[in-house]
């Protein structure tokens, strides 16, 4: 097949289907099968090392715009790159301006020239990264951007995605709530009754009979300013009438107290004492109504009671409610279920155009809501690389505590464990405020990085116990590009540190929080693959090559010249003398 133009009979084939209205299912099965060719035959070009020439480009656009996506489904993904042997992987993000520059530093890597000067995607161990960087940091791409990174890239780099730094955040119908009103208590009391025989209703006796579970919470009116020992006499008498009056189902029905609170020490006070008063009345359940804080406003919501109050005085509230043995949580609750399906639509259209791993946040997700959320995602995408994304600069909250701080290497020990628990096999750790300059790894006293290497290299090794590759972003400068390589960890994406400053163009035109953009280029690429390959020789080549690595620098001049015998010393060391070179490609 001519490397410069598609077959003329599936173009004429294409245009003639294509003009037809509306067609039978079997001209429907073959215009399907004439796109799914022309891709097919666009990729071999690839896979060969040519370059498909200009007019293949249109049939293929219109090709894999037909199709949703490209003509079959890889069994293989980011998830079956060796990082041990081929060193770690490195991820560059773009919206596909800078694809061409991306896929030819690839190639020019000394690793690559290694290998002869060409190499499958799974041992060039690069990829472009679809994801636009806005103002507010990574958001995805459209289908026309998808389109040009596939034609640039496919069978050539890696191509990776993220679908999302945060989800869409869905929730249940709030549950009943009861309020008891101020004034005479016996008139309150006889509402508050008629209320939540009202609320059980629906759930006591639904279609089939069957009770569903509930809990109906009540409330003391706002300003009402009952004694604490009126109160506890209301919710005994009315925890009592929900047992025993047979306006509900014991068994499942259960009444719970919401208190509203505001701001600060005060809100955590109220809180306290809306904890102590179910502890003491035997209610197992404490909502939470607040007024959102302004930090999480601006970044939408923060998960679970940090929406109201801030992490230190969460964790209070949370470790006084665990004493108690009471359940608090916001009022509102998220609903997993609808949450995972949104996220398997972005991935699977990630999947369907053939990239080799999806990233999607789960910000801001509790725990619990991590759990419920990941265990559905990842049975959806069993034989594909479908990786969490933790970002370690926000506070994580779990039932009974929150993780932030000095305590952010435990959350993630936390949320690793988790993952392993659905069999997830790539996760990436980032950081997702981006304007405010954290950065992933400590260096020096640097108050804005938040792990230190040996931290992130204890992170990566529990990853590994537990069978999961972890990959790292979020700030990464070009002389943590090199540590990294030291640490010997499954992979990094980098941004910055391989891009140059240009003018706000394009799509990025409409963003009023841009001054400027990023965009990847050669030099930068190259640049940044250098010295991760050199971080990760400069551990485990021959002891020589070793000190000449050490004595170069980060000059990826000299580095350049070095690392091509370093890497053929190191697999001849690592590669069993009976493994044929086909194989180690």
């Amino acid at each position: 097949m001519p490397a410069n133009e598609p077959p003329k009979r599936l173009v004429r084939a294409i245009a003639e289907l294509s003009r037809r209205r509306p067609l039978s299912s079997r001209d429907e099965q073959r215009l399907s099968d004439a796109h799914r060719e022309i891709l097919r035959g666009y990729r071999a070009i690839a896979s060969s090392g040519a370059t498909p020439g200009n007019r293949w480009r249109r049939p293929a656009l219109a090709a894999l715009r037909f199709l949703g996506g490209g003509p079959d489904r890889p069994s293989t993904s980011l998830r079956d790159y060796d990082h041990r042997r081929y060193g770690p992987f490195l991820g560059v993000s773009d919206e596909g301006n800078a694809a061409v520059a991306v896929r030819r530093a690839a190639f020019a890597s000394p690793k690559v020239q290694a290998l002869g000067g060409q190499a499958p995607p799974l041992a060039v161990g690069v990829a472009l990264d679809a994801e636009r960087l806005g103002g507010v940091g990574e958001v995805p791409v459209g289908p026309g951007e998808l389109a040009d990174i596939w034609r640039e890239c496919v069978s050539r780099t890696l191509l990776t995605t993220n679908v999302g730094s945060r989800v869409n955040l869905r929730l249940y119908r709030p549950a009943p709530v009861v309020t008891i009103r101020g004034g005479e208590t016996t008139s309150a009391l006889a509402a508050a009754k008629v209320g939540l025989a009202a609320a059980f209703k629906p759930f006591l006796t639904p279609p089939g009979g069957k009770p569903r579970p509930l809990i109906v919470y009540v409330e003391f009116e706002l300003g009402s300013r009952r004694p604490p020992q009126e109160q506890r006499a209301l919710l005994r008498t009315l925890h009592r009438h929900v047992r025993q009056s047979g306006i509900a189902a014991p068994r499942v029905h259960h009444l719970g107290l919401n208190v509203r609170i505001g701001w600060g020490p005060k809100g955590r006070n109220a809180a306290l004492r809306a904890i102590d008063l179910a502890h003491v009345v035997g209610l197992h359940n404490v909502s939470i109504d607040g007024v959102v804080r302004k930090e999480a406003d601006r970044v939408i919501s923060f998960p679970g009671l940090l929406d109201y109050l801030p992490p230190g005085l969460v964790a209070q509230v949370l470790r006084h409610a665990q004493q108690k043995g009471v359940r608090v949580h916001p009022l509102k609750r998220v609903d997993t279920d609808t949450v995972a399906c949104t996220i398997w639509s972005a991935l699977n259209t990630a999947r369907a155009m053939g990239l080799d791993l999806g990233k999607y946040g789960l910000f801001p997700l509790t725990l619990e809501e991590c759990d419920a959320v990941v265990g559905q995602v990842q049975r959806w995408f069993p034989d594909w690389s479908a990786a969490p994304v933790f970002y370690v600069d926000q506070a994580v909250t779990s039932r009974t505590r929150v993780y932030v701080g000095h305590d952010r290497a435990k959350g993630l020990e936390a949320w690793l464990r988790l993952m392993a628990k659905h069999h997830v096999e790539v996760v990436l750790i980032d950081t997702v405020d981006k304007a405010e300059g954290w950065k992933i790894l400590r260096t020096g006293n640097d108050r804005k990085g938040l792990l230190g290497p040996r931290q992130i290299a204890r992170l990566t090794a529990l990853g590994e116990k537990l069978g999961i590759k972890v990959l790292w972003a979020g700030g990464i400068t070009i002389p943590q590009v090199y540590e990294f390589g030291q640490l010997g960890v499954f992979g990094i994406y980098v941004t910055t540190a391989a891009a140059e400053t240009i003018p706000v163009k394009g799509k990025y035109r409409r963003d009023p929080g841009m001054p400027s953009a990023k965009q990847p280029t050669f030099k930068g690429v190259l640049n940044a693959k250098i010295l991760l390959e050199a971080g990760f020789l400069s551990e485990r080549a021959e002891r020589s090559l070793q000190d000449r690595i050490e004595q170069a620098g980060l000059d990826e001049k000299r580095l350049s010249a070095i690392l091509p015998a370093a890497w053929r010393a190191w697999w001849a060391k690592s590669i069993p003398k009976n493994s044929s070179r086909r194989k180690m490609h």
